[in-house]
């Protein structure tokens, strides 16, 4: 062995070739991580950019804008300045004309909205060539390459635009437009995370703009029946005034005649004579209470709110209604309550609560029942209560109570010297009263035969409470009047 062999050997020359190799290759592996993290770190950022963007178009679906076009024109604008797209478009079906219209584009960082310009781009349904309407046919998403067979307007960059994504949308099964997106990217260079943002776009923007669409519905239907309600009361309004001044006519020339004012009537014509005398009442009462309902529906009725006592308000009701109670044989109890304060009231409509109250019991209560008027205080209100001995309410029948036309089945048989007949609209008069003074009324039973009991509430009397409600009534400019008063 040589010198230089025994010193390469001592001092481990060998292997110098192999270490240097070694090390040539381990500082290439830096280089492949550091090009994997950022490849990693630029997907991660694609996909956060992608989430961002979804979140901003849905937070727009969801807020207070409910106009499809301004939806359009707002989510476009966000697909090009959000991302690199360079055309972003949403088209509207048009059912009736059977085209596509263009809602909104946005290119180059403007917005055109044609619709609110009274302008319209269409693409008829019946187009062999166009492809926006070739996808709407196959339902199938698909890419162009080339903008000729896609927009009818060409773009001002067209030569930059390297693949188009067209999607019909469809919502419920039926067709609700497309939307396409322009890029310089080509289909083939597209990553995975651009597509499932341009999959999730389809449902996104179908879904916001049906939503629009719907609302928009809503509401025109809304304001149709608003524009028939009113139609509906002026002509309940008008007519129910033409009707009442024949009626009392005829019940008073028919009240002549029951009191032999035209002569002696026989046991048959006072029976026919009073049939129609009552029948004629009845019109009246109903006529009477649908004017009152068109009046509070159409909110013109007023009220006078002041200081009450609850006690004086009942007696005078009860005063009035004696006579009525009398010839029934039924008996009307007022207890009253001395330490109760004063409630804030209108007491002409607070005595039309009562006169329909207690003039509902004395339908319902046969010969020798009571009618009791009792009273409480239940945190800031007073409660009144009308408990009558009479018919009774199914638990069933209790939620049919104080709606128009709210008649329960069977419910006027149990007084049968009762001729005055119900309208059904005394309760729905009640709760609408007591809902302006900010009350609440309902009505309770163990059931049928076992009686009822009718309770109102009303806010104890405090000035501030006044100046409110009086405040909440004055800033109604419509033309006010009054009620016409019920009778027993």
């Amino acid at each position: 062995m040589g010198l230089a062999q025994s010193l390469s050997k001592f001092f481990g020359l060998s292997d110098v070739s192999k270490q240097t190799s070694s090390i040539a290759t381990s500082s290439d592996e830096p280089s492949h991580i550091n090009q994997e993290m950022y490849k990693k770190s630029a997907e991660l950022a694609e996909r956060n950019k992608t989430l961002a963007l979804l979140e901003k178009i849905n937070e727009l679906i969801l807020s207070s804008i409910t106009d499809p076009d301004e939806i359009a024109k707002e989510v476009t604008l966000l697909l090009v300045s959000e991302v690199d797209f360079q055309i972003a478009t949403i088209y509207l079906y048009d059912k009736q004309k059977n085209v596509l219209y263009r809602l909104a584009r946005t290119e180059n960082g403007k917005t055109d909205n044609l619709v609110r310009e009274n302008k319209r781009t269409e693409i008829s349904l019946d187009s062999q060539t166009n492809l926006i309407i070739q996808a709407i046919k196959s339902r199938t998403a698909r890419f162009a390459e080339s903008t000729d067979n896609v927009y009818v307007e060409q773009p001002e960059n067209k030569e930059e635009i390297k693949s188009i994504f067209i999607a019909p949308l469809f919502v419920r099964n039926e067709l609700l437009g497309a939307f396409t997106i322009a890029m310089k990217t080509e289909q083939k260079d597209i990553s995975e995370y651009r597509y499932d943002l341009l999959n999730r776009l389809v449902g996104l923007i179908g879904i916001g703009i049906d939503n629009a669409l719907l609302y928009n519905e809503v509401k025109t239907a809304n304001a149709k029946l608003k524009a028939l309600d009113k139609l509906k009361n002026e002509f309940v309004s008008v007519a129910s005034h033409e009707l009442r001044t024949p009626m009392t006519a005829i019940k008073s020339y028919l009240w002549m005649a029951l009191n032999g004012k035209g002569g002696t009537l026989n046991e048959k014509q006072q029976y026919y004579v009073e049939r129609g005398y009552n029948s004629v009442d009845r019109l009246i009462r109903l006529v009477n209470d649908m004017l009152n309902i068109s009046r509070i529906e159409s909110g013109r009725i007023t009220i006078e709110l002041q200081s009450q006592d609850i006690n004086k308000l009942a007696q005078e009701v009860i005063d009035e209604v004696l006579p009525r109670a009398n010839e029934l044989d039924v008996t009307v109890v007022l207890q009253k309550d001395e330490s109760l304060p004063p409630v804030l009231a209108d007491p002409d409509k607070i005595k039309e609560v009562l006169l329909n109250l207690i003039g509902n019991s004395l339908k319902f209560t046969p010969k020798g029942g009571t009618i009791t008027i009792s009273f409480g205080k239940n945190d800031g209100f007073v409660v009144t209560n009308v408990t009558d001995t009479g018919a009774g309410i199914a638990a069933e029948d209790l939620g049919k109570l104080f709606q128009k036309f709210g008649l329960l089945p069977g419910s006027y048989i149990t007084n049968q010297t009762s001729t005055s007949m119900g309208t059904g609209l005394g309760l729905f008069i009640c709760r609408s009263i007591i809902d302006l003074h900010h009350g609440e009324i309902k009505a309770a039973s163990e059931g049928k035969g076992k009686g009822s009991t009718f309770s109102f509430t009303l806010k104890e009397f405090k000035e501030s409470d006044m100046n409110e409600l009086k405040t909440e009534a004055s800033e109604d400019s419509k033309e006010k009047v009054d009620l016409i008063h019920a009778q027993v």
